[in-house]
């Protein structure tokens, strides 16, 4: 902000969108926008990238496809056909988001929003039986060391023991141009969550963010060079919560 108060972020205009804002820096926002066109034109784009997510996430578009995939893979159950029909529909957003975005989401400065590449990694592997990770939690310290190595920057697969959560363990993930990761985690009711985590090109920090369809919810956010995304079939509190503590052990 550099000391001037009416000076406007990129954050703060996301957080107007989201509703995130404080009454006051709301008010602040909403006087700057009534006279300056160029943030009036950067809050359309952000409503354009909410519009996509929350289509992005809305499965009741998908129930014909669900109805199929019950004659393919009666024995999954409900759980793991809803998670196969999520990841047809984000394959279908990626397109959507990759040519019929707007001149400036197109640019070389637009990074897809992480939700989207976490929840579609998320819905691809967590019905896996058998392959659902690349490196298992008995090989902790090689995962580590690897995908630090692949990311170009110390990660950790953080032990969640106190929130309910087991490691599994976890996989490199192709990102864009750039690699990512995704740890996996099992909960004693056998519910997974995913932690997917990549660097943070042209996004700058950000406090906790929370999306979600339906079951599945999505919290992310942006500290220190990286993007991470928690996700799991849980409520909000629940994941904020695990997110917390996810980000106090990438910051001891």
């Amino acid at each position: 902000m550099n000391g001037n108060k009416t000076e406007i972020t990129d954050i703060e205009l996301q957080q107007f969108v989201d509703g995130e804002l404080s009454e006051a820096r709301r008010l602040i926002v909403a006087n700057c926008l009534a006279n300056d066109e160029a943030l009036r034109e950067k809050i359309a784009s952000y409503q354009e990238i909410n519009r996509k997510l929350a289509d992005a996430f809305d499965v009741r578009r998908l129930q014909p496809v669900q109805n199929r995939l019950l004659l393919i893979d009666p024995g999954r159950g409900r759980k793991a056909i809803r998670n196969i029909a999520a990841s047809l529909l984000l394959m279908g957003i990626g397109g959507i988001l990759g040519f019929s975005l707007n001149n400036q989401l197109s640019s070389s400065d637009y990074e897809r929003p992480i939700a989207v590449d976490a929840a579609f990694a998320h819905t691809v592997y967590v019905p896996e039986v058998l392959h659902p990770v690349e490196v298992n939690a008995k090989q902790r310290d090689h995962l580590n060391a690897w995908l630090s190595k692949r990311l170009d920057k110390p990660i950790t697969a953080p032990d969640l023991r106190n929130e309910g959560y087991l490691l599994i363990g976890g996989r490199l993930l192709p990102d864009e141009h750039r690699a990512a990761a995704q740890f996996m985690y099992e909960d004693s009711t056998g519910e997974r969550m995913t932690i997917f985590i990549r660097q943070a090109v042209n996004t700058p920090e950000t406090a906790f963010l929370h999306t979600e369809n339906n079951e599945l919810g999505i919290v992310y956010w942006v500290d220190n060079g990286l993007a991470y995304a928690l996700t799991a079939t849980a409520s909000k509190a629940h994941l904020n919560q695990t997110a917390k503590a996810v980000y106090r052990l990438f910051n001891p």
